[in-house]
């Protein structure tokens, strides 16, 4: 035996059709305020003239059933209908379009059509001031006239589908009550059929009204998309012109040194020592392509999405003394003063990247500072965003300044206000564009404020974090480790012999033994264990360097890898920090170098 539903059960049931009712008789606005403002200002200029020709329609009407009838009803009707007509007329000429404004769009426009109930009122008002009693073909003319024609404007107003409702219902019902009340079978039938023709007109306005607004929806979002799409184009052709301009001036950049170093080694002269003026000259250019490669290579990685992130919590003091052990000799060489405010604050940072940021920051300050001070402080500020508690990191100088047209320009690479002849001497023009792109992975931008002869004030600012724990102090003494002078055995790995005498002449040059090998069959044919291997990426034949060094390692040839690559992919990258092994990116700096090898001795 079944249990019939709850008065409960059958309430929920029946509130999706109750939902779907609403939906589809009742217009809500639209969620693009857009389509609404289109709507309404439609409405105004396409119904400005219907008062006219609906004038003349209900003329005809009235003159008709008077001369037939002769109910003095049609002339009070008459008047009612014309004066409302005249009305309409006035109010929609009144109203400017443009006006309208998308925040308002959405009651304008239900303030427009819902004014269409008054003449939906004044047309239902004629069967009952003028109905033909007992006359069936009189009945059926005023049916057949009062029908017609509220079809036809329905099916004129579906687009403004409350405007349609306002009219086609009263009229529709009217019509239908005065036929049903007359005596006879005939004219309820009629009655009946007025209410169907109503429900059949209002369903296909419905879909016709439907399919104009997502129409509408439609040609908005196509404009939107193109909008999108122009805007993309704009920025393609920006890169692509900004590109065009980097390569042009990194063209320059990177063939001058070249040039100067190709002069220096043509001039050796095999039976005497270079000077050590030439030999300066040659690392200066060797310095420069480096320089230059180093800034492109980070440029790459911060355009691409790429540039490893690490942020946590860091603190200001100990970045602080680090630049001011950096820089205070190159700002008193320059009389300038040099100042860091004291802080104990903590900031979430990437510390690479923080220490690269304000590394630039100063070290500009203090070349474009002919005199005065530079002053590096932090101030506690509020982002508005989401409220958390940051700071603001500042970089002051009394230098010359930066005009306003020029502010933007400074972030650009390759850009420099007063050097349009690319004069190395004084930078690359690199170092605010990674500033910028540095500050923004790490989720800041950098402001600047300036005016000429007055100084400059870039800052960045970073979410407040919490101090890192302090570490233990060891409680036994570590046992004494090899000398950091000690020399160690170093393995070579790289197909190019070029690559591998320079190497074997740079690390033997500092007093360490160097084995050479092309591929790991040489490097197994050498005796011993190395304290470090210095592996290329990429070795001849389509041999994998990590792989080779892996295996390498596995067999005891080497207690520690460090991989060489000029390959810039994030892949490699990736690959070798999963591999546990140092990433070195040529042209190897000297300084990595040793860092790596001094590493090894641990």
């Amino acid at each position: 035996m079944s249990t019939p539903p709850s008065p409960s059960s059958a309430t929920s049931g029946s509130r999706p059709l109750r939902q779907r009712l609403r939906d589809y008789w009742i217009e809500a606005p639209n969620a693009d305020p857009l389509v609404d403002q289109s709507l309404a200002r439609a409405y105004i200029v396409d119904t400005r003239d219907t008062p006219l020709s609906a004038a003349v329609t209900a003329a005809v009407f009235w003159v008709l059933f008077l001369v037939l009838t002769g109910d003095r009803g049609t002339l009070v009707w008459a008047v009612l209908v014309h004066a409302m007509q005249w009305s309409m007329h006035r109010h929609l000429h009144r109203l400017d379009p443009q006006a309208i404004e998308p925040a308002s769009a959405a009651l304008t426009r239900r303030r427009l059509e819902l004014r269409m109930l008054f003449p939906g009122l004044v047309w239902a008002l004629a069967p009952w001031l003028f109905f033909p009693h007992g006359d069936l073909a009189y009945i059926l003319l005023m049916y057949f006239f009062v029908s017609g024609t509220t079809g036809v404007i329905i099916a004129a107003l579906a687009q403004w589908w409350l405007a349609a409702l306002c009219f086609g219902v009263p009229v529709f019902l009217s019509l239908a009550l005065r036929l049903v009340l007359e005596p006879g079978s005939v004219p309820v039938i009629m009655g009946c059929l007025a209410v169907s023709q109503l429900l059949a007109s209002l369903h296909y306005a419905r879909k016709q009204n439907r399919l104009i607004v997502r129409s509408i929806e439609n040609g908005f979002e196509n404009a939107r998309l193109a909008e999108a799409l122009s805007r993309q184009l704009d920025h393609v052709a920006q890169l692509a012109a900004q590109r065009a301009r980097i390569f042009a001036a990194a063209n320059h950049d990177l063939r001058q040194p070249m040039h100067a170093l190709a002069i220096f080694v043509d001039a050796l002269d095999t039976r005497s020592a270079p000077s050590a003026n030439n030999l300066r000259f040659m690392r200066d250019s060797v310095d420069a392509l480096r320089g230059s490669i180093d800034a492109l290579l980070d440029i790459a990685q911060l355009d691409g999405g790429v540039a490893p992130v690490r942020l946590e919590p860091l603190r200001l003091d100990a970045l602080f003394a680090s630049l001011n052990g950096r820089f205070a000799a190159l700002a008193e060489a320059k009389g300038l003063a040099l100042r860091f405010q004291p802080t104990a604050v903590v900031v979430r940072a990437d510390a690479r990247m923080l220490a690269r940021v304000l590394g630039n920051l100063v070290d500009n300050a203090i070349k474009y500072t002919p005199a005065g001070t530079v002053f590096v402080l932090a101030r506690r500020v509020r982002r508005s965003a989401n409220g958390v508690p940051a700071w603001r990191i500042e970089v002051r100088d009394s230098g010359v300044g930066i005009e306003a047209e020029h502010q933007a320009q400074v972030f650009e690479e390759f850009f420099q206000v007063d050097n349009p002849g690319r004069d190395r001497s004084r930078g690359l023009g690199l170092g605010l564009s990674l500033v910028a792109g540095m500050a923004r992975v790490m989720g800041s931008r950098i402001e600047v404020r300036s005016a000429p002869g007055r100084g400059s004030n870039f800052s960045l600012v970073l979410e407040e974090a919490t101090a890192p724990a302090a570490a233990a102090a060891p409680a036994t003494v570590p046992a004494a480790g090899p000398s950091p002078d000690a020399a160690v055995r170093i393995l070579v790995l790289d197909d190019e012999q070029p690559v591998r005498e320079a190497m074997r002449s740079l690390l033997s040059g500092w007093g360490h033994e160097v084995a050479l090998a092309a591929n790991p069959r040489e490097a197994l044919q050498h005796g011993g264990v190395f304290d470090l291997m210095l592996s290329d990426l990429r070795l001849g034949s389509g041999l994998s360097g990590l792989a080779a060094a892996q295996a390498l390692q596995a067999v005891g040839k080497a207690r520690n890898v460090v991989i060489l690559t000029g390959e810039t992919a994030h892949a490699n990258r990736v690959e070798v920090e999963r591999a546990g092994y140092a990433l070195i990116y040529k042209p190897a700096d000297a300084r990595a170098l040793q860092d790596a090898i001094a590493a090894s001795r641990g």
